[in-house]
């Protein structure tokens, strides 16, 4: 089965519904990537008292640090941990009235989800999604295609070391407690995590979803009317080149802004705090862009409700496609740009196998 999308435009007009997510959940993972039903991988953000002056060396300790395995497929096993660690929460907020299930449409990360509805506006990297049905949720996974594969394998030193200024940035910012100063002198590890876990709805699709939040404002633990649920607390920490051409400005727009809003508006973050670097990778100056002001500020190079209705449209596909509820069947969804989305049945999936037997054994709803 095919899906034959269209422009972006299209999908542009009514803005789709969308409730605001609440957090029901977290986890961390350690320096060994290891799962932990707590929150010791939690940071809180510390910005400096002059952010147009600052001297942020992003290069200091690249030789020590700790990195990420990206060829190790984790799927989506941290989060299927603390499914089965939470069993009764998830129950009680997806709780549906005259039922003992849940009703949960999809179960994902939401790096997929961004990846998905940012693709009508992407010219150049295909994606690999997988999905299985159990008990009637849909869990979906991404997989690395073979383009993306060959692109990581060719990775020069060069941009092995730009990749890693983002985690050193994050170190500058990130302080263990909100009362303490972010620490400089450990290596940077790459494989830490703090995650938290979300329940939300896009038009008719309910949501179980998890994300990776950078850090909280300290100065939200004095707000005594906050929700408990709310995300607001967070926020993302990102990298960019400092813009000096109107080229430069224009991919910025086009680019990045739609990729840090989406990523942020899917989590209900309120800022994204971007430290300005040069090429050497000394960071010059910070900058926050409030999150409901980015689509402004994008100068009209993509629309917020085309992101949305296209990821409600796809989800809808997948819907009809993923029929079998059983965890052997997998369903493989394949998009390249400039072709139609391809989904395919897996009778034996074996790489492509999302769901463990430690998980499908355990869960009891």
């Amino acid at each position: 089965m095919n899906f034959h999308f269209k422009r972006a435009e299209y999908y542009e007009g009514r803005f789709p519904t969308f409730r605001k997510p609440s957090e029901i959940g977290f986890f961390s993972l350690d320096e060994e990537r290891k799962f932990h039903d707590d929150n010791r991988q939690l940071k809180y953000i510390i910005l400096p008292s002059d952010m147009n002056n600052v001297y942020m060396d992003l290069n200091i300790g690249y030789e020590n640090a700790i990195r990420k395995e990206f060829a190790k497929k984790e799927k989506l096993d941290t989060m299927l941990s603390w499914i089965l660690y939470h069993q009764k929460e998830v129950c009680n907020n997806f709780h549906v009235p005259n039922s003992n299930k849940p009703q949960i449409d999809f179960v994902c990360f939401r790096g997929l989800l961004t990846t998905i509805g940012t693709t009508i506006y992407e010219n150049k990297e295909d994606w690999l999604i997988c999905a299985t049905k159990f008990k009637s949720m849909i869990y979906l996974c991404a997989f690395d295609t073979d383009d993306q594969i060959r692109r990581r394998e060719a990775t020069t030193e060069r941009e092995k070391l730009m990749c890693s200024w983002g985690y050193k940035f994050e170190q500058y910012l990130a302080a263990d407690t909100p009362v303490s100063k972010p620490n400089l002198s450990v290596p940077v590890n790459e494989k830490e995590e703090y995650c938290i876990v979300l329940k939300g709805r896009l038009d008719k699709h309910t949501l179980l979803y998890s994300a990776e939040v950078d850090g909280k404002d300290p100065l939200y633990n004095n707000n005594r009317d906050k929700d408990p649920q709310s995300t607001q607390c967070y926020s993302e920490l990102k990298t960019s080149r400092i813009i000096t051409t109107e080229r430069q400005h224009i991919n910025f727009c086009r680019f990045k802004l739609m990729k840090w809003w989406l990523q942020s508006f899917l989590v209900g973050i309120p800022n994204v705090i971007c430290g300005f670097r040069d090429d050497s990778g000394i960071v010059r100056k910070l900058e926050i862009f409030p999150i409901p002001e980015i689509p402004r500020m994008s100068q009209n190079k993509w629309s917020p409700s085309s992101l949305l209705n296209f990821s409600s449209c796809f989800l809808d596909f997948v819907k009809k496609c993923v029929v079998k509820d059983d965890p052997s069947v997998v369903y493989k969804f394949y998009w390249k740009p400039g072709n139609p989305i391809t989904c395919e049945e897996l009778i034996q999936p074996s790489e492509y196998e999302i769901l463990p037997e430690w998980y499908i054994n355990n869960l009891k709803f």
